[in-house]
């Protein structure tokens, strides 16, 4: 279809989301292979790959390759894999994310395209969110909070595989990685007058004051404090369109002049942020509000649905359209991260009902 045609290729970050739909239906024997052919990425080119085509060698996408050998070893109880994905991802944590051309003089990492690239400021911004207001129009002089935290996460899981593999010295050296990039992130990140994240540019010294839900993925990470998550609870409401949650709490306008608008942005509802919102509010311990963005969006991905026959890369979140302004390409059709978010979200919807229920017959 219409979606095969668009995104033949694998793409690194979108394969996390596809995996964790999988594995939602069982098919641990696909996520295997799409564990096996990212790592064979790094083993050939240092780092997971934006996309497996040729011109994508020069960068990657926001690191969620641990997380998936994480779930899929915890669903499958494989560890064998354990030994092939330690060394690797060490690799790419170390010389990748962590090289000279993604370090800051703060100590948070920044995106880079690390090719001879035409164009270095939009392909840099590629390896984070492409395009998007936050990052103030040159990525390169920022720490994008999606990047840093996946970062912390990444150390975590790599603490994780240590323990499982008995080197505890390691557990407890990625452990201390993880609260360093945290305690950064909290420094450079958190407004507390405003009781939120936002994005920071280390060469103005400031924070970039747009709102978006990549302060989400800070909660996400285990990067936040309980009392910062109350107050990134209260903020969900700025966000809160009638048909889900939109990336920017505004239109910010385009930072970039080959564009009027960025994708990234109002009145966009992206799932792959739905999903990461709905598990950051579950490990916060917000249950109600997760299964509350779960159930409008998702409401919103059945109706489309039921009109045109397919999912969708993003919808608008307010007039519950597909209908944007014009950036690079039309909204296409898409499965990967589209099909795991109408999975995901409606196992959550269905456990909400069910634990309601529960509830019902027990008052009678």
């Amino acid at each position: 279809g219409g979606a095969e045609r668009f995104c033949p290729e694998m793409y690194g970050w979108d394969t996390f989301f596809i995996n964790c739909g999988l594995l939602a239906h069982n098919r641990s024997d696909l996520v295997r292979n799409h564990i096996g052919n990212q790592l064979h990425q790094i083993e050939r080119f240092g780092m997971v790959l934006n996309g497996n085509r040729s011109y994508y060698r020069t960068r990657s996408q926001p690191p969620l390759l641990p997380e998936s050998i994480r779930r899929y070893v915890e669903a499958t109880g494989d560890k064998t894999l354990l030994l092939q994905a330690y060394p690797l991802l060490e690799r790419e944590y170390t010389a990748y994310w962590n090289a000279p051309h993604h370090q800051t003089p703060i100590g948070l990492a920044t995106n880079r395209d690390i090719g001879d690239t035409d164009a270095p400021r939009l392909h840099a911004e590629s390896e984070a969110l492409d395009f998007f207001a936050g990052f103030d129009g040159e990525v390169r002089h920022c720490v994008p909070l999606i990047t840093n935290c996946l970062l912390v996460n990444y150390a975590r899981v790599l603490a994780w595989m240590a323990t499982q593999l008995g080197r505890t010295a390691e557990a407890a050296d990625w452990n201390r990685r993880a609260d360093e990039r945290t305690e950064l992130i909290q420094r450079y990140c958190w407004n507390d007058e405003a009781g939120f994240l936002f994005e920071y540019n280390f060469v103005t010294q400031r924070q970039v004051p747009v709102w978006s839900l990549c302060a989400y993925w800070a909660m996400w990470a285990g990067a936040t404090t309980p009392a910062q998550n109350a107050r990134l609870v209260q903020h969900l409401a700025r966000f809160a369109q009638p048909h889900g949650l939109a990336l920017t709490d505004r239109d910010y306008g385009s930072p970039h002049p080959e564009f009027t608008w960025v994708q990234w942005s109002y009145p966009a509802g992206w799932p792959p942020f739905h999903l990461m919102v709905v598990e950051a509010l579950d490990r916060a311990g917000y249950p109600a509000e997760a299964a509350g963005v779960a159930r409008r969006y998702l409401g919103l991905m059945l109706r489309i649905f039921e009109q045109t026959g397919k999912l969708w890369e993003k919808y608008n979140v307010v007039d519950g359209s597909l209908d944007f302004p014009h950036e690079r390409y039309q909204v296409p059709p898409l499965h990967g991260w589209s099909s795991a978010a109408a999975v995901l979200l409606g196992r959550r919807v269905f456990e909400t009902r069910n634990v309601e229920r529960g509830t019902q017959n027990e008052e009678r």
